[in-house]
């Protein structure tokens, strides 16, 4: 994802993506994956803001979770959605992406 930070509404649901392919080298590829959200008051919100039966990468250098839910109270909004990957280079190199999820109603 080039974007550090993007703005949804409650009831929306959607893909995002993480791009590790700017430090990845050619050729190299996602093993393992996680992806973890917390609120702005620091709360883990994994499982209530992210569908992690979807976490997933594919089969290169991104990795891809569903954002759901959240809410635009103050104290909860901006969430952090915060991705992690590890790659098959030998030594294993890890990676780790942050990016902001506001939510908004128009």
């Amino acid at each position: 994802m080039a974007i550090e930070k993007f703005t949804k509404q409650s009831y929306e649901e959607f893909t995002i993506a993480a791009d590790f392919s700017n430090n990845m080298e050619a050729g190299e590829v996602i093993v393992n994956q996680t992806v973890t959200a917390i609120d702005a008051s620091g709360n883990d919100v994994s499982t209530e803001i992210l569908d992690q039966s979807t976490v997933g990468n594919d089969g290169a250098q991104q990795v891809r979770v569903l954002v759901r839910a959240g809410e635009e109270t103050a104290g909860v909004s901006p969430y952090k959605i915060t991705f992690y990957c590890e790659t098959d280079n030998i030594p294993e190199h890890k990676w780790e992406l942050d990016v902001r999820m506001v939510v908004k109603e128009l």
